[in-house]
């Protein structure tokens, strides 16, 4: 599963229609899609080629900020489904399982949890609906976290669904036929559909369930597929995968005003887009808007978290709804992340005073009197600052968790975790670089007080060589 995207998703929550017993992506998912109107020719542009640049490159801008995410998903589908020559290969539905928790030589993506196994899949659901069965297990937690092309994301988890499995149907928008008895459909809002896995796992016993468990979900097959444009760098390259997805995949209701200005850019045109259509000024103009989107969007990467006061950043996570410079940020930092209510996560990369963490200068300690509050599990992970790749240590202990063996708790439930180079005396040692390092808290199957703010975590706090932390 080698290139699978470390950029992480935030999105639609899962709605659960029980009175029909389907599952959809977003409120909209329903609805007809199709982007099309009767006129494909686009707006008019100026005779001036100044006032007729000046709108290319606005125009230009705005559809880079709405189709930024579904461009660096197009690019994980491409890698997946179509490059044969890719280590990624493996086609329309069918899984690439990772075998083994990520450890400090996972190449597949930066900051990996050492919590689950990874499978990752794309669906394609242009001929109709695909099932897929989910058999009943006994492990901690899993979920199918499912996302439509441009990044929204549902679950089918053992928050969603519990533990005793199913059949299921993944539909596409526009379907209107009638599901075999006993299979719950699952409507998608794009016709092609991105399932990362993550299978909790941390003993060998659980490895062995987790393994299991990958092996026996199953997907129904899928007719070979024509070829797509592969993805470019470049205005160019991204308009041509742009004007793909909106072809394919179609946009939700509320967009359509917005995608058809995107007409003067030759998207979704009589033809595929071709960059020929445009005269050498009018693609410089082009460029210079997709250009100032993508710096854009790299300068709002700090604006993604909300400060605790504590020196943590609290991911968000919700609906992005129109929120499309959200979106585009969001997964150009990183695909694949969840919703709030199924997990929740907070990062830091300083302690509490607001000074760099780096255990070549001093020792931390992490006091959590009251550990995160999940219905599944949490952990407290370390991650080098310098490689974004987790620490390489004798102890092989890459986090903490409440399934840490061996894990020390004061009388009063607290959990006092030794973050440090060396190894202290006694507790919870959790190894450090003799350098800069970062942690992320993560809480899955989060309880409300988790994700509405009423927990948070504690300020680290550093430690001269000669103090003692008490234990």
């Amino acid at each position: 599963m080698k290139e699978i995207a470390s950029r992480t998703a935030l999105a639609c929550l899962l709605a659960i229609a029980s009175s029909t017993g389907t599952f959809v992506v977003s409120a909209h998912a329903q609805a007809d899609v199709s982007c099309r109107s009767s006129d494909s020719a686009g707006d008019l542009l100026p005779d001036d080629r100044a006032a007729r640049d000046a709108l290319l490159q606005s125009t230009a801008f705005d559809a880079t900020i709405y189709g930024m995410s579904a461009y660096l998903q197009y690019e994980q589908l491409y890698r997946q489904v179509y490059d044969r020559n890719s280590a990624n290969y493996t086609g329309f539905n069918r899984f690439s399982h990772e075998r083994e928790l990520a450890g400090p030589d996972y190449a597949t993506f930066k900051v990996p949890n050492s919590d689950t196994l990874y499978s990752t899949a794309w669906i394609d659901l242009e001929n109709g609906p695909v099932e897929v069965n989910i058999p009943p297990t006994s492990l901690k937690y899993f979920t199918l976290n499912i996302f439509d092309i441009f990044g929204n994301p549902g679950n089918l988890s053992s928050r969603t669904i519990g533990f005793k499995g199913g059949r299921f149907m993944l539909a596409p928008p526009n379907w209107k036929g009638t599901p075999p008895p006993g299979v719950t459909v699952y409507r998608s809002s794009s016709v092609r559909v991105w399932i990362l896995m993550r299978v909790f796992a941390q003993s060998k016993r659980e490895l062995k369930l987790a393994r299991d468990f990958q092996d026996r979900v199953e997907i129904g097959s899928a007719p070979p597929t024509g070829q797509i444009p592969a993805p470019e760098a470049g205005a160019a390259g991204f308009l041509r995968v742009l004007d793909n997805v909106l072809r394919v995949d179609g946009c939700l209701p509320g967009e359509e005003a917005l995608v058809s200005r995107f007409r003067i850019l030759d998207i979704l045109g009589t033809e595929p887009f071709d960059p020929a259509h445009l005269n050498a000024t009018s693609l410089a103009a082009v460029e210079n808007g997709y250009r100032e989107a993508q710096a854009l969007i790299e300068r709002s990467r700090s604006q993604l978290g909300s400060p605790t006061g504590t020196g943590w950043t609290k991911v968000r996570k919700g609906n992005y709804g129109f929120d499309y410079v959200r979106r585009s940020v969001t997964n150009a930092a990183g695909l694949g992340a969840n919703v709030r209510e199924e997990n929740s996560s907070y990062t830091t990369f300083v302690d509490g005073t607001g000074k760099r963490l780096d255990a070549s200068a001093s020792d931390y300690v992490l006091q959590l009197k009251d550990p995160p509050p999940v219905n599944a599990f949490w952990s407290v992970t370390l991650y080098d600052a310098r490689t974004f790749a987790l620490y390489a240590n004798p102890l092989k202990r890459y986090l903490i968790s409440d399934r840490t063996s061996g894990l020390k708790r004061g009388a009063d439930g607290s959990i006092t975790i030794d973050i440090r180079h060396s190894p202290p005396e006694h507790g919870n040692w959790l190894p450090a670089p003799d350098g800069p390092f970062f942690i992320v808290i993560r809480a899955y199957s989060p309880k409300p007080e988790m994700f509405e703010g009423k927990w948070l975590p504690p300020a680290i706090k550093a430690q001269s060589r000669t103090s003692k932390a008490s234990r």
